[in-house]
């Protein structure tokens, strides 16, 4: 026998319907509310109390043993407090697609208010994400409201409560408060109960890997009264609770001195502040929405699982809520039927049975642990006002689909209409009207909707989603994570340079920041460039210097001294030096050894500390020489600067300093540092000679010679490092280093230069980053208030580092070694560490300990799923959604998986990124689509080409035109090159723009 009870039931039933039927009241007498009675309470009118628990979802993949695991433990959970009398659960969720722009715009509002403070124009992205995600997504809500009420106690208790509280009210001379709440409305002896029923229900939550939230009680009452009537609750509504401000009403004296004007006003009218009004026996009219009420009569003759059901809702797009009322007591309801059917025995011959029924779940009470429960199933739908047609045809759709949820029998109510849809309305009463039924607790649990995904982040400036459809924000660096360092991999053309711009993107858009971030990109190619432009074109035109995209090339152009310091500072600061040394210990790597000699690193930093020791005021400091730095050059003129052959480019700096010019002194101070060819006389000085002079190379060689030799071999190789700096990001936050051109792979040279190159970028773009109040006493005392204010400023900003395509830096070991340092301490100076790469393999292992966020776009094979199963930890739900669900690109966007860290603990989730064509071709890094994109931007502005690129291929790319056109060529005859598909793409562009021409919002080219 399942659980609930057979259809020989139904004549009982119909007669007790009957007595349900009640004439026609006001709004307020179906509502239960009256007060409040702490900061999590509320009280009904009863004195039962009440707390309403806001259910965001699992923070886990859930298959078949993930849903076991919470289903047994909510079981446990609920079962001994339901077991006693006087407790009630309503399970409420509801689901609206219509909805949903509120939900988003909502999220997105921090990212928004942030693009206006900071004057970046994104409007035509905000307004996309709009309307592209709200295509895919619904709102959804799930509560679990706990009720516990006055017989939940014994009738003695009960009687003397009430005889307590009648004397209070005697004592103190209370007058009645007929139009106000009633704040001696609780019942004080079942507090400790209600506490500990919510208390207990909120760890098991949290044990269960079920992220949820224990409403106060202004936000619980908001939230009943948007399940009321959602069309008149503005987002700052907020009720007139006991503690609050008494409003302003109309003063009313009444009999008995009755003065309601002067109490809070009724709660049940604060939540349903509109007069709803029957249409007929089916539909009631609130506002501008008709409702229909819908009930479970006969429940499931096979036990489903919620997602059973919301998958059959999904495809009719009707809006649709339910509410599930557990009552304790079931056996007792059972009793009372059992009783009426033997007076009623002439009804149906079938009753006679209702006695078999009542001893087997008798039985599965006393002999088991499992709760016999009283259950009743309230579902409702909605249309606009006026559209009678429309909401039949939802209350047959979402009829149909509940019915074919294990076969259940669906009805509408055929008496009080509104008193169905109250039944459905959370925590508007305990008092449904939906056909009551006897059920054991665990195939009630089986049947809740809990498996939701559950997002850590309310709002972001990043919004995912399920591949169902419910709404995931994710704002990179925030408070929600202690630390923030990502991990992301895939095969090529998996999503994953698309992926890391947007979550750039997203942090130069997160809440509350009054600056743009410090992002810095290490990139291999231009996949960070369509960021770049975004930011640069969104941006005025005086602030448009602070984003940069550069793509460095290995010319005296590009020159750049990794042993500058910061200004005014004749030592780097610690971190400084630390770089520097494994800088130099790289450059003293024989090549194709993992290592280099022994020693070298130590010798490396004492010959550090003496470059820096001789260029001193106190030593030889290079002298000033008129002539190669003109704007210097003349600035001291008008300054009537004196100076003679002693004077020092130290000097120059200070002075100019001291006059205000702080970038000349910049440009004065590159003169006074230490340049890479000043290793090869310092190692050979006698004080490197007295410590490594006798230590001898593998080779046999002195290794302070083959440390020379290696160093003068990398002033020869590398001419960008071996003069003075002359590439200058000057007050960019947001730059890209591109090192396509001078990190090659392919040989040892190669792997040698790209590990060069990398760290030279990572410290150009990102060595302001580790400053510090500790580094402030290091500076002499003209500079300290400059850097004080900067190192202020710094500190305050989210910073980020960015290494794309890092399998390039597999056999740099001095890459690695400073990525490593820069996890660990990356907390301390709110720096962000992202890794981009195209396997699990090519990260260490230490990288991926620390790693907080992990981004898995591409499944890859096998044996990879096996290995990142092993790592990670991942179920056997989430292999299998690696194996069947992950993908790259599609339309609806890219799905993968990831797992982040948080203050909640580890969350697990199968997400997809769902962006717009705007925003893919904003982002869109193919060589086609970037040099499309780069000429429309030239012609016709960055907005507008975007618009129009987005009409004309929704898709994102141009890619699969531009080679059916190259197919078409080569069968005309014609020879594919690379100066053929610049010209086919030339000429697309010159069609767009011929087009453009004649009608702006043109959706298809003019020739097709």
């Amino acid at each position: 026998m399942r659980s609930f009870m057979d259809p020989i039931l139904e004549g009982v039933d119909s007669l007790l319907a009957w007595f349900g039927t009640e004439l026609k009241q006001t709004v307020e007498s179906y509502c239960d509310l009256e007060t409040a009675d702490d900061v999590h309470t509320l009280v009904a009118r009863d004195g039962s109390l009440i707390s309403v628990v806001r259910v965001h979802g699992v923070t886990q993949l859930i298959g078949t043993a993930e849903f076991d695991r919470i289903h047994e433990g909510l079981r446990i959970s609920l079962q001994a407090t339901l077991k006693r009398p006087g407790q009630a659960v309503q399970v409420y969720f509801i689901y609206d697609r219509e909805t949903v722009r509120p939900d988003i715009e909502e999220i997105l509002t921090p990212a928004r208010t942030t693009a206006h403070r900071l004057h970046l124009d994104l409007e035509d992205l905000f307004k996309e994400r709009l309307d592209n995600l709200s295509r895919y997504c619904a709102h959804e809500e799930l509560y679990f409201v706990l009720w516990t009420r006055p017989f939940a106690i014994s009738n003695d208790q009960l009687s003397r409560a009430s005889k307590d509280k009648l004397a209070f009210i005697r004592e103190h001379k209370i007058p009645p408060f007929q139009n106000g709440q009633n704040l001696i409305a609780s019942i004080p002896d079942i507090r400790e109960a209600h506490n500990a029923f919510v208390r207990s229900l909120g760890n098991d939550l949290e044990a269960l890997s079920i992220h949820s939230e224990l409403l106060e009680v202004h936000d619980a009452v908001r939230a009943i009264r948007n399940s009321a009537d959602a069309d008149f609750t503005a987002a700052e509504w907020k009720p007139a609770l006991p503690g609050d401000k008494i409003p302003v009403r109309e003063l009313s004296v009444g009999a008995g001195g009755e003065l309601s004007g002067l109490m809070y006003p009724p709660l049940s009218r604060q939540v349903f502040p509109r007069d709803a009004f029957t249409l007929d026996l089916r539909t009631i009219r609130v506002g501008d929405r008709i409702y229909t009420p819908l009930f479970i009569e006969l429940f499931p003759q096979e036990i489903k699982p919620f997602m059973s059901l919301l998958a059959r809702t999904l495809p009719t797009q009707v809006p649709w809520r339910i509410s599930f009322l557990i009552e304790s007591g079931g056996l007792s309801i059972l009793n009372f039927k059992a009783s009426m059917a033997s007076i009623l025995a002439w009804t149906a011959a079938r009753n006679a049975l209702i006695h078999d029924a009542s001893k087997l779940l008798r039985d599965i009470e006393i002999n088991t642990d499992d709760a016999v429960v009283k259950l009743q199933v309230s579902l409702a739908t909605w249309a606009p006002e006026g559209n009678l047609r429309l909401l039949r045809t939802r209350a047959a759709e979402l009829a149909k689909a509940v019915e074919g949820w294990g076969t259940c029998e669906v009805g509408e109510v055929a008496g009080d209409v509104f008193a169905g849809v109250a039944s459905s309305i959370l925590g508007f009463t305990v008092n449904s009207v939906a056909t009551p039924s006897v059920a054991p607790l665990s195939d009630v649990i089986y049947m809740l909707p809990f498996t939701r995904p559950a997002s850590a982040w309310r709002q972001g400036a990043m919004i995912f989603r399920s591949p169902d459809g419910k709404l995931w924000p994710y704002q990179p660096g925030s408070a929600q994570q202690t630390t923030w360092i990502d991990l992301m991999y895939a095969r090529p053309g998996s999503g994953k340079s698309v992926l890391s711009n947007s979550a750039n993107l997203a942090l130069c858009l997160s809440g509350g920041i009054q600056r743009l971030p410090r992002i810095a990109i290490v990139d291999i190619g231009p996949s960070s460039s369509g960021l770049i432009s975004l930011l640069k074109e969104a941006l005025p035109s005086d602030q448009q210097h602070l984003v940069a995209y550069h793509r460095l090339r290995m010319t005296p152009d590009y020159s750049i001294n990794p042993f500058d310091t910061q200004l005014g500072a004749r030592f780097p600061t610690a971190q400084d030096r630390a770089f520097l040394v494994n800088f130099v210990t790289l450059l003293a790597t024989p090549l194709g050894s993992e290592r280099p000699y022994d020693g070298v690193a130590d010798m490396a930093g004492l010959v550090i500390d003496e470059m820096y020791k001789q260029l001193s005021d106190q030593s030889k400091a290079h002298p000033y020489t008129r002539g190669i730095e003109h704007l210097v050059d003349d600035l001291l003129d008008e300054m009537g600067f004196v100076f003679d052959e002693h004077t020092t480019w130290w000097e120059v700096t200070d002075a100019l300093f001291r006059a205000g010019f702080s970038h000349e002194a910049m440009l004065s101070q590159r003169y006074a540092m230490p340049v890479l060819a000043d290793i090869t006389a310092v190692c050979r000085t006698q004080v490197v000679e007295d410590l490594y002079g006798q230590v001898k190379a593998p080779t046999g060689e002195p290794l302070i010679q083959a440390f020379g030799r290696m160093m003068s071999s990398a002033v020869r190789e590398y001419s960008i490092l071996s003069s003075i700096t002359k590439f200058d990001l000057g007050d960019a936050r947001v730059v890209s280093l591109d090192l396509d051109e001078v990190a090659k792979s392919g040989g040892e040279a190669a792997d040698r230069q790209t590990a060069v190159m990398y760290m030279l970028a990572r410290y150009v773009l990102a060595r302001h980053y580790y400053l510090t109040e500790d580094s402030i006493s290091d500076f002499s005392e003209i500079y300290r208030e400059y850097h004080r204010q900067r190192i202020a400023e710094i500190s305050e900003d989210s910073k980020r580092i960015v290494y794309d395509e890092f399998h390039r830096t597999s056999k740099a070991h001095a890459v690695r070694d400073q990525v490593i340092l820069d996890m660990r301490e990356g907390r301390k100076w709110n720096v962000q560490i992202a890794l981009i790469s195209q396997s699990l393999d090519d990260f260490d292992p230490v990288m991926i300990e620390f790693a907080t966020s992990i981004f898995i776009m591409d499944a890859g094979p096998e044996q990879a799923i096996r290995k990142a199963t092993e790592i990670f930890g991942l179920s056997d739900t989430a292999q299998t959604a690696l194996r069947t669900r992950v993908h790259g690109p599609r339309e609806g966007g890219a799905t993968f998986l990831a797992q982040f860290a948080t203050k909640f603990g580890m969350n697990t989730q199968l997400l997809t990124n769902t962006l717009g064509p705007v925003e893919i071709w904003s982002f869109s890094t193919t060589a086609e689509d970037a040099r499309t994109r780069n000429m429309l931007y030239q012609r016709i502005g960055p907005k507008e080409a975007r618009r129009v690129l987005a009409n004309l291929f929704p898709s994102g790319s141009v890619k699969a035109l531009i080679e059916a056109r190259l197919v078409a060529l080569k069968e005309q005859g014609g020879i594919i090159t690379g100066e053929a598909q610049v010209g086919v793409i030339d000429e697309l562009v010159n069609e767009i723009l011929e087009g453009y021409s004649k009608n702006p919002q043109m959706k298809t080219l003019p020739r097709q």
